[in-house]
């Protein structure tokens, strides 16, 4: 309950904070969209999704908050409640700076303007609460809530499908292959309390319900960065790639790894170098966990499920070779402490972190017993957060801003 509180004061803080600062700047919110958009957490199938891979994911309480007016002009006007400088440009400016904060925006707008939708500019005040740990998922709901509140004010003539393949056009331009669509599609169509399962070789995608709400989520934020984290995911890709090269000499029509069977690949294992040989076991492994880890959920089997979770973090551990010692230290020594059932790093995110299912019950000794073992370890702090599994993106009414502030 506490938690619970604290997420719902947070977030309505800042939206208070969005909605003063666009009032002081642009008056009145008449004729405005609001939009929060919620940051999603990738549980299993990490790294298969440029295999035509398959994922289940969640959406979190932690949101970018968009407050958005039309204008007459070309002008855009685009202001955060975190910096006091306001970045203007106008909608057919081409070029993107590639160190600007907003520079994913700034892409999306550009692409928007050439395709024919976007033809005015608009002010535009945003707000966040999630913590930067959440790398790809916050960068995901940062595009995918700014799209969809341009789509509500200027009244797109094309869908939601559309919208997504605009977000993940502009993240291949701009991050590469390491983009995940699984982020786009769970902020877009995840629903409160569920879990979202995607097929990314059919984007076919299932809501399963969470199946037991005796149990949290919490994310370990060990607040060390490691900038180099998007070029050892891009040279996984590239590995993986090698991999197919490799397997395709042994058997016609392997598009991606999607097409490779566990017995296949094992008879080929002297066929490729070892560490290639370990990145394709990794990817196949983690389909197979995902399907399996899928039939748990609908079960209601929370045990099950939660052990692959952690043969999935080893995997990517051991196999894929993306762990970081601070990180490790933190999921191993978590399972060893009461009423934790699982643990996993966050991949893909500047910030070394993890999250962690434990029992409500045992949440809070779970985090002292944690931030204690860490402090001894490396004489740092560790950050916590407690976090829901919320719905996908909404539009906030003028209503509700007001009742807000109230």
């Amino acid at each position: 309950m506490v938690a619970e509180m604290y997420s719902r004061n947070d977030i309505n803080s800042k939206i208070v904070k969005a909605k003063t600062l666009f009032e002081h700047l642009y008056g009145k919110t008449h004729g405005i969209v609001a939009n929060i958009s919620p940051a999603s957490l990738i549980i299993m199938g990490d790294h298969t999704h440029y295999n035509e891979g398959i994922l289940i994911s969640t959406c979190i309480d932690r949101h970018w908050i968009f407050i958005i007016s039309k204008r007459k002009d070309s002008e855009v006007n685009l202001i955060s409640t975190e910096s006091s400088d306001i970045v203007n440009f106008t909608i057919s400016t081409s070029e993107i700076v590639m160190n600007d904060s907003y520079r994913l925006l700034r892409g999306l707008i550009k692409m928007l303007y050439e395709k024919g939708d976007l033809k005015y500019g608009f002010n535009c005040v945003i707000s966040s609460n999630i913590p930067e740990c959440f790398g790809l998922g916050s960068l995901a709901s940062y595009q995918v809530g700014f799209v969809k509140s341009l789509m509500k004010i200027f009244k797109f003539e094309f869908d939601n499908k559309t919208a997504l393949e605009y977000v993940r056009k502009n993240e291949l331009n701009l991050i590469g292959k390491i983009s995940n669509i699984a982020h786009h599609y769970t902020i877009m169509y995840g629903k409160e309390k569920k879990i979202f399962f995607l097929d990314l070789k059919t984007l076919e995608y299932k809501i399963i319900p969470w199946p037991d709400n005796n149990y949290s989520l919490v994310i370990c934020d060990t607040t060390e960065r490691n900038d180099n984290r998007l070029q050892i995911c891009n040279e996984r890709i590239d590995e993986c790639e090698i991999g197919v090269k490799g397997l395709r000499l042994y058997i016609w029509g392997i598009k991606n790894l999607r097409d490779v069977e566990l017995d296949f690949l094992l008879k080929h294992y002297h066929m490729l170098p070892k560490l290639i040989f370990n990145r394709v076991l990794y990817n196949v492994n983690e389909r197979i966990r995902t399907e399996n880890a899928v039939n748990f959920l609908k079960n209601k089997s929370i045990k099950d499920f939660s052990a692959l979770i952690v043969k999935s973090h080893n995997d990517l551990v051991h196999n894929y070779d993306i762990g970081f010692e601070n990180c490790n230290f933190v999921v191993q020594e978590s399972l060893k402490i009461k009423g934790v059932v699982c643990s996993k790093m966050i991949s893909c995110t500047p910030i070394n972190s993890s999250f962690h299912i434990v029992e409500n019950s045992e949440v809070e000794q779970f985090i002292n017993t944690m931030k204690n073992l860490f402090k001894a370890k490396y004489k740092q702090q560790l950050v916590t957060y407690i976090v829901k599994l919320s719905g996908g993106i909404k539009k906030i009414s003028l209503r509700e801003l007001e009742s807000v502030i109230q």
